[in-house]
């Protein structure tokens, strides 16, 4: 548990010094911009929270598992349908189109790791994942 808290906990503290450094950095500015930072800071925090630190890690384990195993065939579908034909294309329209807020568009471009989920876990069940890769 210590390998996975560790790594987390120093990348929620360097997210803190980059906020506390725009905060500085900042410091010519009127009450409202610092304001405006501060809160975009703390919306950042708790998106890299509970998207990139729970979601992101845990799919990513069962994922790399899968394409450690030697199925990179199977990754790499998974990555072109999730990525580019999910995440990337809703993005676009949701920019561009549809002129949605960034922190939307983050979290829409994020999304793209969970919709791999349901397949990558199905196919991970299934042990056809496993290859001799010493070959």
């Amino acid at each position: 548990m210590v390998k996975l808290v560790v790594p987390i906990a120093i990348q929620q503290f360097m997210l803190a010094l980059v906020s506390a450094t725009d905060a500085m950095m900042l410091g010519f500015v009127d009450q409202a911009s610092l304001s405006a930072v501060s809160l975009a800071g703390q919306i950042w925090f708790i998106l890299n929270l509970f998207i990139a630190g729970i979601v992101k890690s845990m799919v990513q384990c069962v994922i790399r598992g899968v394409s450690a195993g030697g199925d990179a065939k199977f990754d790499m579908k998974g990555n072109i349908g999730a990525m580019w034909c999910f995440a990337v294309l809703l993005g676009f329209i949701a920019a561009f189109v549809f002129n949605a807020l960034v922190w939307l568009v983050y979290i829409i471009i994020s999304l793209d790791k969970l919709v791999k989920l349901p397949a990558v876990y199905i196919h991970y069940k299934k042990y056809v994942w496993v290859r001799n890769i010493t070959r």
